[in-house]
């Protein structure tokens, strides 16, 4: 069983044939390819403006009451349009997670002038949290996507796209798989598998640390580690200095009650996933096997594409190699009749 995958560098497209060797994802073969200038991909708009922010970030703020507990939705957009909801990973919220995708792809992407966004923080990530509602708890991803499908029902959205990160993808692959509504999904270095017994120990540990003695600085540079890859976390990179500061900021219990969730995590059934998929995974990510184990589950309708010397937040590490692939995905859904 072989699928393709496209592999974005720098200054060249590398086509990477992954299969199934030894029942494992495995390079197949790899072709390396440079565009000529009429090849090139459309210039992605840099001018990072305070409007473009404002456009894809600033917008009213919704409190959505759910059984188990309100969740906060930021909506960004005219709400005539088709709906695009995000999901942030662990320790982030829509703000960190996401800026930096919104940003480059700037006012007049199909990201940002076809849709209204919905961005929604998973409760106790959003601004000013203190706690994790306790009707959610013990938190899960049956309770999460929900909570996905209530606010889905507040804003009388039929159709949607989808954009996560992290367990954030993992929240709306599961809400994907159990409810109908999700024509497209942009996941970015899904969670797919329940934890290996290498992570399961450090989560034990972080949850350990941080019931016990709050947010130590092992626990905020293993979070940060499941985020970025490591040579930017050895660089001291303006972005990983700033999600010191988030996580340094942010309630040690609302964190405890998130990894013990992805510790606690059970393997999705992608298979019977029905949305078109795009998958983003950075290279350098702890989670790249289990988003490659999720591309082989859903290869006959699903893209993958491979972000070179990135982690698991490519929407903030690169997010200027997934502007032209997220256009053309979202024309292909066009060509089918949403997001227009």
């Amino acid at each position: 069983y072989i699928s393709l995958s496209l592999s974005i560098s720098h200054k060249s497209s590398r086509i990477v044939w992954w299969g199934l060797k030894n029942g494992r994802n495995a390079v197949m073969a790899t072709f390396e390819m440079t565009p000529t200038d009429s090849e090139a991909p459309r210039k992605v708009d840099e001018s990072c403006t305070v409007d473009t922010l404002s456009l894809a970030m600033a917008g009213e703020t919704v409190k959505v009451d759910t059984k188990y507990g309100p969740i906060t939705v930021t909506v960004c957009g005219d709400a005539k349009k088709p709906a695009l909801l995000t999901c942030h990973d662990i320790g982030l919220n829509h703000r960190s997670c996401f800026q930096g995708l919104f940003m480059c792809a700037g006012p007049e992407s199909r990201l940002l002038k076809n849709f209204c966004v919905y961005h929604i923080d998973l409760p106790g990530h959003e601004e000013n949290a203190t706690e994790v509602p306790a009707e959610l708890l013990p938190v899960t991803v049956d309770k999460l996507s929900d909570m996905v499908d209530k606010v889905m029902k507040h804003f009388e959205i039929s159709e949607c796209m989808g954009l996560g990160v992290g367990y954030g993808a993992y929240v709306l692959t599961k809400y994907a798989t159990t409810f109908p509504g999700m024509v497209g999904l942009i996941a970015v270095t899904p969670l797919y598998n329940k934890p290996g017994w290498h992570e399961w120990g450090n989560l034990k540990a972080a949850t350990y640390q941080l019931w016990y003695g709050g947010l130590s600085n092992w626990v905020r540079e293993y979070i940060i580690s499941r985020l970025v890859h490591n040579g930017m976390m050895n660089q001291a990179s303006d972005l990983t200095q700033a999600y010191r500061k988030d996580l340094s900021a942010r309630p040690p219990r609302v964190l405890m009650h998130y990894l013990q969730a992805a510790m606690t995590r059970s393997g999705l059934q992608a298979a019977s996933l029905k949305s078109q998929v795009l998958m983003f995974v950075g290279d350098k990510s702890p989670f790249k096997e289990e988003s490659l184990d999720m591309n082989t589950s859903i290869a006959s309708h699903g893209a993958l594409v491979l972000i070179d010397g990135a982690g698991t937040v490519t929407t903030e590490e690169r997010p200027q190699e997934m502007i032209n692939p997220i256009d053309l995905f979202l024309q292909r859904l066009e060509q089918q009749g949403f997001g227009v």
